[in-house]
């Protein structure tokens, strides 16, 4: 009797299943209303992908304590497990094919390799009228393209990626990672896959169409037969003391990531980084790791200190009173304010004659092409529209949250955007931004509000430079002309070398007759400038995401600079 008192007196738990069953339910009674409004072709891809996002949209809209996403109508919830951090790559993966209708598990990562391979067949096709366009049927994905090649290797990445998100899943047990915060809608869009992915070592040029198969040809081919240690791929040179780190340093080289977040699809080359990743999602508000400068919170100590490099500058610029926190930043003002838009400006709008600097910019640009469509197609609607949709399309007021400093307190002046603020500073108040720096930055306050940062951290020797005059002050104009040339081949240990040297500024008659002829000869006939002050610089690539992609080390010939 006793037994059974206790019994009663513990509280009865929720229904797990009839929870899930409840709302798979009424997911799909939410279809069904959509498909008898819906006239459209249940076999058009657009439908599908459509069908595909709103079923997610839903599924991820009823997710209150669990990061992952929510299994189908007839798929049990499994729980993450934990593995051993040494094995958690090999054991216990539950690998899961999301092809159109196809919900299939796997453990055994070259059986998932090869059953992905088979969908090839089912490819959705889109006829036109001189070719075809393949379209993937991965769910939220609808990668389109016309090369059947490309989209192969598309497919096989999209198994490496499944792989890595199995390997996240039991991650969040092995590592005690709370859930993921981020929007899960892209969680399978993938990198663009335009050409093979190609192996870069040192008299080795095969290519290949699965990202994995490139991952073991350089394991077992190179890294395994490497003397003393030697990276060889293009160039790079670097040498280690054992085998590992050097399997570890490839990783830099051929994009190998090791692990990704099941919720929002990211992957990392390493644990930590996705622990900082959840980390950063997860701040606690009373934690004592705020910024000094801009009063951002962070969960760790590491982040803060990760965080605090950004507002300090570590690299001047050569022609002007500019200085960068990275080499990227720096590399991206230099193409910005000092390279001849001739050369700088490589991305063609389709559309118009704008060229842009990096590919962030043609797609900012791209807006203006579809806005003029939005706003023609607003015009064309019915005069007949209640007043009460006209209330709903209406945008809620947008917080002030940028105030002027240098207006007094009591009739202080706030603004939506920060160019507005900017526009009040330099009418009103005339203010200028610093020499060599293309506008002003905001940092949080203390009550909330975004003002002008006034303060510029430097490291001590950059500050000397700019200070001293070390450094000449060029126009930080886009008018300085570059002229490269190759003057040396690559090695085991070395890339290519090439010479850069400033182009003489001429008159308007030699400018004409140089205009008039074309620029490749005109350089082929200049001979290189010899200059004893000689400075052997690094100019890096980057994306547009800011990232370095590939580095060279040339001779930069700077008539007038000085060096010891």
């Amino acid at each position: 009797m006793e037994g059974k008192s206790e019994m009663e007196e513990k509280p009865k738990k929720p229904n797990v299943q009839k929870t899930k069953l409840a709302r798979c339910v009424g997911w799909l009674q939410h279809q069904n209303s959509l498909e008898s409004k819906n006239v459209q072709n249940q076999n058009d891809i657009e439908f599908i992908i459509r069908t595909n996002a709103e079923r997610k949209k839903f599924l991820l809209s009823a997710v209150d304590d669990d990061a992952t996403v929510p299994a189908g109508v007839e798929e049990p919830a499994v729980e993450p497990k934990a593995v051993p951090r040494l094995k958690l790559r090999v054991e216990k993966l539950r690998m899961e094919c999301e092809w159109q209708a196809c919900r299939d598990f796997f453990g055994n990562y070259e059986r998932f390799q090869t059953h992905i391979r088979q969908h090839s067949s089912g490819l959705h096709v889109i006829g036109k009228e001189d070719s075809v366009e393949y379209v993937c049927l991965w769910d939220i994905c609808g990668h389109k393209t016309s090369d059947f090649t490309e989209m192969v290797r598309h497919m096989n990445y999209h198994a490496y990626h499944a792989r890595l998100m199995a390997i996240g899943f039991n991650g969040r047990a092995t590592l005690k990672l709370d859930r993921c915060r981020k929007d899960s809608s892209k969680r399978n869009q993938l990198p663009p896959l335009n050409s093979p992915h190609t192996c870069l070592w040192f008299g080795c040029n095969e290519s290949f169409d699965a990202i994995q198969a490139l991952f073991d040809h350089v394991e077992c081919a190179h890294i395994r037969y490497s003397e003393d240690f030697l990276c060889s791929w293009a160039g790079c040179g670097a040498t280690f003391i054992k085998r590992n780190p050097l399997r570890v340093h490839m990783r830099s080289h051929t994009g190998e990531r090791v692990i990704a977040c099941y919720h929002c699809g990211l992957h990392f080359a390493s644990y930590r980084k996705l622990t900082d990743h959840v980390r950063r999602q997860n701040v606690n508000p009373n934690t004592e790791f705020a910024c000094s400068v801009c009063g951002k919170l962070h969960a760790t100590e590491y982040l803060l200190r990760c965080h605090a490099r950004q507002h300090i500058s570590a690299y001047a610029c050569a022609m002007c009173d500019m200085s960068a926190p990275t080499t990227a930043a720096l590399a991206q003002h230099v193409r910005y304010r000092h390279i001849d838009d001739r050369h700088s400006r490589i991305h063609h709008c389709p559309h118009c004659q704008y060229k842009g600097v990096m590919k962030w910019d043609l797609k900012m640009h791209m807006r203006t092409h579809t806005r003029k469509r939005r706003r023609k197609g607003k015009s064309e609607v019915d005069e007949s529209t209640s007043d009460s949709e006209e209330e709903r399309r209406k945008k809620p007021k947008v917080q002030r949250k940028y105030a002027c400093h240098m207006c007094p307190d009591d009739s202080m002046k706030t603004f939506t955007r920060g160019e507005r603020l900017t526009r009040h500073l330099v009418n009103v108040h005339g203010a200028q931004w610093p020499y060599g720096h293309s506008r002003f930055r905001y940092q949080i306050s203390e009550d909330g509000m975004y003002r002008l940062t006034t303060t510029r951290y430097e490291f001590l020797d950059v500050s000397e430079k700019i200070v001293d005059g070390s450094i000449p002050k060029e126009s930080p104009q886009n008018k300085l002309k570059f002229k490269v040339k190759e003057i040396a081949e690559a090695t085991k240990t070395t890339p290519k070398r090439f010479a850069i040297t400033l182009k003489k500024e001429k008159n308007e008659s030699e400018s004409r007759s140089e205009s008039a002829t074309d620029d490749s000869e005109c350089e082929q006939k200049m001979e290189p400038i010899v200059d004893k002050n000689t400075v052997e610089i690094t100019m890096c690539d980057v994306d547009e995401e800011g990232n370095i992609i590939s580095s060279k080390v040339i001779d930069h010939l700077y008539p007038g600079l000085k060096t010891e």
